[in-house]
């Protein structure tokens, strides 16, 4: 096949969330499924990939099974592109001319269904039609639940026991236990989203109580493959699956530590994992890690890797937290309008000729600072709630002639959001507008994304928008200044630290995602301790500093008391 051809077709795929896998990360994965297989040379050895793709992990595969001398080979693909099923056929034959594979056009989700006697359709084909599998290779479609329609959601949910924002990788791994022999084993790529997605939770119990888990190997940010996909490749097997202890977890991730003249080099991710530590690239500096999969008490909570110095270094922490982020208020997300073009404006007089009474400062991610907003104009919002005994309600817009004229002249797009109509909700009101109440108190504002945590404190009473979170103190236990401590432990060097040993989870370009399931765990240490007390004066002293030179020196001067506090220093970079 021609190479042009293939790469036409990996762009083609890549709107179905389909990626081309390099043949280094091929024949890793096959190396080890097959290390891990229970095989016998005296017969047929049954593979299958349920979502061929290219082909090319069908073809390392074969060469695999090859070069440790298994040459009675049965091989099996399906793919719902046709075109992904003649380019197979054509490289598997320039590729293994000994081979006669069969390959269908076919959804594999549904054949589990039918194989697994899950449903009491009869379109395919019954369950004769294919074998029970050795080897299960697969690199699955990314594709989340809600884009593939709600029809298909459900199925999915109804089928493989999925709840919540699943992605259709995750079908995948549930159903290919149905066509696995007993003793078989699967080596699939997946969005290592899964590790710590709160929403993620019931599969990974489905995951670990269904299969005996061989292997993690998180491959982060590293870019193993041209799209913004971070991938994990998962070794599953479906014999001794009560057995899973100490369950072999490898990191590798992009860093910005400058790795040393003595540090290894290597060609590639799959190089890199025979090191701890870091190493040297053409791609710049890789951080290798090697250890044990953990979780906190059940298989639904966050899996993260264990090594002895990050959870000496965890338990540490632990020992000097004297509450938790939640502890001191719910975290919440920001307002969602469904209609920012009609309720957010930068400058309303401009653009529309008068200011509507009910304007109010908005807070988004354009203002975000760290202590304080940045110098950037806020943007307002026509905020359409109010409390009235106790209870939120919208206003009156018969009371605010301005604000009544420009909803009115706005009707026709905010009334065509019908999911409001139908949850019998008034035609111009936000859809998600958050509590008024406590918008007026003093609260901690923080981004989504960034590379280094990003939080501030509001005590103009201004709404958050929703591309921002908010923490206000809701335990009238808490201290009085309970809130300039959080935000000096938030805005440290150490919860970087904390961030990246406890949940282990990266974007591209070394950005975190600082959202409620995580900044939730965000340790706070005694109120009462000298230090603590240093950090609360010198986080107001940050909020209200302008030179810019002054503030750097007053962070590191909290940066100094948020690691002395908690007792420990920065994790060691340690080489091999």
């Amino acid at each position: 096949m021609q190479i042009a051809e293939r790469y036409s077709h990996v762009e083609s795929r890549k709107k179905e969330g389909a990626h081309y896998t390099p043949e280094s990360f091929s024949d890793f994965i096959s190396k080890n499924i097959i290390s891990n297989a229970n095989l016998k040379k005296s017969v047929s050895v049954k593979v299958v990939d349920p979502a061929v793709g290219d082909g090319e992990l069908l073809i390392s595969l074969i060469k695999t099974l090859k070069a440790e001398s298994f040459h009675n080979i049965d091989v099996y693909g399906f793919d719902t592109n046709p075109m992904s099923i003649e380019i197979t056929k054509r490289r598997l034959k320039e590729a293994h001319p000994d081979i006669i594979p069969t390959l269908q056009n076919k959804d594999f989700l549904q054949i589990c269904i039918e194989k697994g006697g899950l449903s009491d359709s009869q379109d395919l084909f019954c369950e004769s039609d294919i074998p029970d599998f050795d080897i299960l290779i697969a690199n699955p479609p990314y594709i989340r639940t809600q884009v593939l329609g709600a029809e298909k959601s459900q199925l999915l949910s109804k089928n493989f026991g999925l709840k919540g924002r699943v992605d259709i990788y995750q079908a995948f791994l549930v159903a290919m236990k149905s066509v696995l022999k007993p003793s078989g084993v699967a080596g699939v790529i997946v969005s290592n989203r899964f590790l710590t997605t709160k929403g993620a939770g019931k599969f990974r119990e489905i995951i670990y109580n269904q299969y005996s888990i061989k292997g993690i190997w998180d491959f982060g940010d590293t870019k193993v493959f041209e799209a913004a996909v971070l991938p994990a490749v998962v070794i599953l097997s479906t014999h001794d699956k009560e057995k899973n202890i100490n369950i072999p977890f490898s990191s590798i991730y992009i860093t910005d530590n400058n790795s040393s003249k003595e540090s290894p080099f290597v060609e590639n991710q799959i190089q890199a994992l025979k090191y701890n530590g870091v190493v040297s690239s053409n791609q710049g500096s890789f951080l290798v890690k090697n250890g044990h999969l953990i979780f906190d008490s059940k298989p639904s909570d966050l899996w993260r890797l264990q090594d002895l110095e990050s959870e000496q270094w965890l338990d540490k922490v632990a020992t000097n937290t004297w509450c938790l982020f939640k502890d001191v208020g719910k975290i919440r997300v920001g307002v969602k309008t469904t209609a920012d073009n009609v309720f957010i404006r930068k400058n309303w007089k401009s653009e529309i000729g008068y200011e509507p009474e009910l304007l109010r400062p908005l807070i988004t991610h354009h203002v975000a600072g760290r202590f304080k907003c940045n110098e950037k104009e806020k943007k307002e919002i026509l905020y359409t709630h109010t409390m009235i005994n106790g209870k939120r309600q919208t206003f009156d817009i018969g009371d605010y002639p301005l604000s009544k004229k420009y909803l009115e002249a706005n009707k026709d797009q905010l009334s065509n959001r019908k999911y409001v109509i139908k949850a019998k909700r008034k035609w111009f009101e936000i859809w998600v507008p958050q509590n008024p109440s406590l918008w007026g108190q003093h609260k901690i504002v923080f981004r989504d994304i960034s590379e280094r945590p990003t939080f501030w404190m509001d005590k103009e009473g201004s709404i958050v928008n929703g591309d921002c979170y908010w923490l206000l103190c809701d335990n009238e236990k808490m201290p009085e200044d309970i809130l300039w401590l959080v935000l000096a432990v938030a805005n440290s060097r150490f919860i970087e630290e904390f961030y990246d040993i406890k949940f282990q989870n990266k974007l591209y370009s070394n950005r975190r995602r600082f959202i409620t399931q995580y900044v939730e765990k965000f340790p706070i240490p005694n109120p009462v301790l000298e230090e603590s007390k240093l950090m609360i004066d010198l986080a107001k002293k940050c909020y209200n500093e302008t030179d810019k030179n002054k503030i750097i020196k007053i962070e590191r001067e909290i940066d100094k008391l948020v690691w002395k506090v908690f007792n420990v220093s920065q994790a060691p970079i340690i080489t091999d």
